[in-house]
């Protein structure tokens, strides 16, 4: 398909990038962010995912301030993540036979102005959280159809030599906006910013860092807005545009299309035992990230009695462990193997779950000074993220060595929608949990789910192979 668009560009206008060169040596970082387009898409990209992120900490780190629930901040995450049940795969069809440029822009646009919304919500009574997460919702929504369009923007606008390290760059772009967006730049903004009062004459509006956090998130989604109307218009040039009659029926057989790939890959996947464990595992990893970010915030405030502007001080180690994890896998799945490095993941992290409420209750009752007990709380949460990946990355390296080629796509889209679809209950139950007896008894129960599905999995692993 990219072929045939090419040959429909202009003679004038570069097909992959500002001056392409035939024969030219495998690409670089360094070339493809010397071509224009490119570049403006990749700073698009990294802005409005960093914001996003940003935006979602601010969702949980509100409702956790005005709200002290567990089961309210799990909504929050519910209203961010369930747009990517129903809607992600629909999306990505549609997009493929829209204007890719087209999609791009509107969807920053109408991020900026719901996040604007959300402000405007926020001014007006702060305490009501219905249009927030109904709004946050939308912007997910939105985001769903931004992602494919930027995904499939990309061999567009590079030629196929810098394609590699193009793809390389947002994937890397991808996760360090997670950690700018939700650990760094959520957390400044609301420590950082104090409150202040607008006056318009009898009317006084009391502004705080969360409505900051919410414009800010807007200015920059308008930001991403030009950048990709910078982007020319041939650039981005399609071979063909889809209309109301073709979208429509595109809708309907992708539903049906939808409905026999999850019916066909739960057959195939359940016909195969160690891809069944590999796949459970890499959700059950997925969910327990959720439920650590739902818990977090009422840890701070209703365990910690600190302000909910502490949170990063808890959850960047957590992700500092995450990327160390990822860069000592290799190494340690050679030394230990695939099974036992999960197996030593595993107990890791119900260890470090057990380890946060009891270290906290001695240091309650010793009366040790405050900043302690959030670098020892820090300290295990590092830990924690290093073993979660201890379990995550085998986990997906099977998932990839026992799905085949012909079957991968769908094995992997079939996980994703299984990830999404259980982690709903699951929040919604640790939250109930949470606020009837205590955020530090979710731990407790966490950590043993987490061994007694260790303890089932080795079972299951062990009869698969015997069998």
């Amino acid at each position: 398909m990219s072929d045939m668009k090419t040959e429909q560009r202009d003679d004038t206008v570069p097909a992959a990038s500002p001056s392409p060169v035939e024969n030219r040596p495998a690409g670089s970082f360094g070339r493809v962010l010397k071509n224009r387009p490119f570049l403006l898409l990749w700073l698009a990209q990294l802005l409005s995912q960093t914001v996003f992120n940003a935006a979602n900490y601010g969702v949980i780190a509100l409702v956790t301030a005005v709200t002290h629930s567990t089961i309210m901040v799990g909504l929050a995450i519910i209203s961010f993540t369930l747009p990517a049940v129903p809607f992600s795969l629909l999306a990505g069809v549609y997009v493929d036979h829209l204007n890719k440029r087209l999609v791009l822009w509107v969807s920053n646009a109408l991020r900026a102005a719901t996040t604007g919304l959300i402000v405007l919500a926020l001014l007006w009574d702060p305490h009501l959280l219905i249009p927030l997460f109904l709004l946050t919702f939308l912007i997910s929504l939105i985001t769903q159809f931004f992602t494919p369009a930027e995904a499939s923007a990309i061999p567009l606008l590079v030629s196929k030599h810098d394609l590699a390290p193009a793809l390389s760059l947002f994937s890397i772009t991808l996760t360090v906006s997670q950690a700018l967006g939700f650990l760094l730049l959520g957390g400044l903004i609301t420590a950082l910013l104090p409150p202040f009062q607008l006056s318009f004459g009898l009317l006084r509006i009391q502004v705080v860092s969360f409505d900051m956090l919410f414009a800010i998130v807007a200015f920059v989604y308008v930001i991403c807005t030009l950048l990709i109307l910078a982007i020319p218009k041939r650039a981005l040039q399609q071979q063909q545009s889809a209309g109301p009659d073709l979208l429509r029926s595109l809708g309907e057989q992708t539903w049906k299309i939808i409905r026999h790939d999850v019916r066909e890959a739960w057959a195939y996947v359940r016909g195969d035992r160690q891809l069944l464990l590999a796949l459970l595992r890499v959700s059950f990893v997925s969910v327990l990230l959720l439920v650590i970010g739902e818990v977090a915030g009422p840890f701070v405030v209703n365990v910690l009695h600190l302000p909910i502007q502490d949170l990063p001080l808890i959850l960047a180690p957590a992700g500092l462990g995450l990327v160390l994890g990822g860069l000592l896998m290799p190494t340690l799945m050679r030394w230990l193997g695939k099974s036992r490095t999960i197996a030593v993941g595993s107990l890791g992290t119900a260890a470090g779950l057990i380890l946060i409420p009891l270290g906290r209750l001695l240091w309650s009752r010793l009366a040790l000074p405050v900043p302690g007990i959030l670098f020892y709380v820090g300290t295990v949460t590092f830990v924690v993220g290093v073993a979660l990946e201890m379990v995550n990355i085998p986990a997906q390296t099977m998932m990839q060595e026992q799905a085949p080629e012909e079957e991968r796509g769908r094995v992997f889209s079939f996980q994703s929608m299984l990830f999404n679809t259980g982690s709903i209950p699951v929040l919604l139950f640790a939250g109930v949990i949470a606020d009837a007896l205590g955020v530090e008894t979710v731990m407790y129960v966490v950590a043993a789910a987490i061994l007694g599905f260790s303890w089932w999995a080795a079972r299951y692993s062990h009869r698969s192979v015997v069998s």
